[in-house]
């Protein structure tokens, strides 16, 4: 199959304007290793601060772990002092940062970047298992060592970066540029601290759909897949929804246990629930279904029978067989179901009263919260009936029958309560052919080259990007760095966190470049 590939990807596109630029930054600064070891050095530096997030914090002013914050917007300002006197900055609910360089045209929709400052715990179960310790920021000349070094500090260290560069040359934008920068992005479903207080002050501030594009962290890297370099910024997020299943049972001594106590009926409905998983579905709104399309046409080494079964028949049992066969392809297109905390009993010699599982899910674009319910609900109220359990779904309320117990040694019914926390429907998704798109495109392809395809994909978690959707129709989430700097592939969230240099270098020269074409062209 011959096919023109200019046909499914859009052009390269780089600058236009400031040719000196070009010439100063992108051809020599950014090609010589002085420039290399400082960003490299920017990056250590935000990493020793370690801006620790934990689920449950109390707010802002209440908790003490937030003072650590502070050190690191000081942080900022002592690194990048050109991007400090030149732009608006202000601080939203103590430690957001919202950088404005606010361009000559008002009549153009601000571009806006965004970041957190915050990363995960390093664990201190795991402290001795690091090469270097996780917030040492240690530089080997090679890679920026520690906990946050990619997830997400790279970023917002390119993004400054990338802004002092153009500052340094005189750069001026016709089109405002904004730097949203929030602090809890790890700090659990239902804390928004951060970048809901920023998104908050933005929506006053340029109104619902006021801002041209919004790009965000997401995929991390150019990936190499199918003999092909692919970039892959996410157009759509899963929704999220956690389900508490708590059993409860009367008590008693353990030297005369039932046939099941409260853990060994929660450890039913768990295997009812793991064994009877989501479908799985590729529907036409799932960019994920794009991406595979633009890797049938235009892919290296894609097996035969696979590529057929893209372009043929979309739907194929082909095709959902192999996205199902990988847990990572898999995510793409069912909601998955992660049983991630259990907790039930006090002691050994005491039958436990109640037992409980905190079950994550990630709700795939052809399903809804209500779908998750609704699940749950048809897998267990038959289960329950059996066992003559009061079911709570939910707040709703169902009696028992009153018929089984008995044979267990109980003489009341138990109850089985269902209760969901932080309900979170799937993001909208943004057009791929849309010409905003195509900017994005085109730049990618003009940074990293014209044989990167560039196709959008599904994100199976969640950015802070979740508070910003009524800004713009356009959100785009992707790291943008060659994964294949790092041999040992992406580390973030786990022991010995690091970041490539050359890949630190690749995400300042796709943000200095994004702006600058961003800046020249419009719809």
């Amino acid at each position: 199959m011959v096919l023109d590939r200019h046909f499914h990807q859009p052009p390269v596109l780089h600058p236009r304007r400031r040719q000196d630029i070009t010439e100063k930054n992108v051809d020599v600064l950014f090609q010589s290793p002085d420039f290399q070891d400082t960003i490299a050095q920017r990056l250590a530096g935000a990493v020793r601060v370690p801006t620790i997030t934990y689920d449950g914090m109390r707010p802002v002013g209440e908790d003490p772990r937030w003072e650590i914050f502070f050190e690191f917007s000081a942080y900022l300002k002592k690194a990048f002092p050109r991007v400090y006197q030149a732009l608006t900055t202000e601080t939203i609910n103590e430690h957001g940062l919202l950088y404005t360089w606010q361009g000559s045209e008002k009549t153009l929709k601000p571009l806006l970047f965004m970041a957190h400052s915050d990363v995960v715990p390093a664990g201190d179960s795991t402290s001795k298992e690091w090469t270097y310790p996780p917030f040492s920021g240690h530089y080997d000349g090679e890679f920026i060592w520690g906990r946050g070094s990619e997830d997400d500090k790279s970023n917002l260290i390119a993004m400054l970066t990338a802004i002092d560069c153009l500052l340094q040359c005189n750069f001026r934008p016709d089109r405002t540029l904004i730097v949203a920068v929030g602090f809890d992005e790890e700090g659990g479903a239902d804390q928004s601290y951060g970048a809901r207080c920023l998104a908050e002050t933005l929506r006053g501030r340029y109104g619902e759909n006021g801002l041209e594009m919004i790009f965000d962290e997401g995929i991390a890297g150019i990936e190499h897949r199918f003999g092909t370099d692919f970039a892959l910024p996410a157009t759509a997020e899963k929704g999220y929804v956690d389900v508490t299943v708590t059993v409860r049972l009367p008590g008693g001594h353990s030297s005369t246990p039932p046939d099941h106590t409260a853990i060994g009926f929660l450890a039913q409905v768990i295997a009812l629930l793991e064994d009877h998983a989501f479908k799985s579905q590729l529907i036409r709104q799932n960019p994920t279904l794009t991406f595979l399309r633009q890797a049938a046409l235009l892919s290296q080494s894609m097996p035969g029978d696979l590529r057929e079964a893209i372009l043929s028949a979309q739907s194929s049992k082909k095709l959902l067989e192999y996205m199902d066969a990988d847990r990572e392809r898999r995510a793409m297109i069912r909601t998955s179901t992660a049983v991630d905390v259990i907790q039930g009993g006090d002691k050994v010699n005491s039958l436990p009263e109640s037992a409980a599982v905190l079950i994550n899910h990630r709700i795939a674009i052809q399903d809804s919260v209500q779908d998750v319910k609704s699940h749950y609900v048809e897998l267990l109220a038959p289960w329950a009936d059996k066992w003559d359990f009061r079911l709570d779904a939910f707040g709703e309320r169902r009696p028992a029958k009153k018929n089984s117990l008995k044979c267990n040694g109980i003489n009341d019914s138990g109850d089985l309560i269902l209760a969901a926390q932080y309900e979170l429907e799937s993001s909208p998704v943004s057009n791929w052919e849309d010409p905003r798109f195509r900017w994005l495109a085109g730049t990618i392809k003009g940074v990293f080259g014209d044989t990167v395809v560039v196709a959008p994909e599904m994100l199976s978690g969640n950015t802070d990007t979740r508070y910003y959707w009524d800004l713009s129709p356009q959100i785009y989430r992707m790291s943008p760095w060659r994964a294949s700097h790092d041999p040992r592939g992406t580390r973030m969230h786990t022991v010995d966190e690091r970041m490539p240099v050359k890949g630190l270098v690749e995400m300042v020269k796709f943000y200095h470049e994004f702006i600058r074409v961003v800046d020249e062209v419009r719809l």
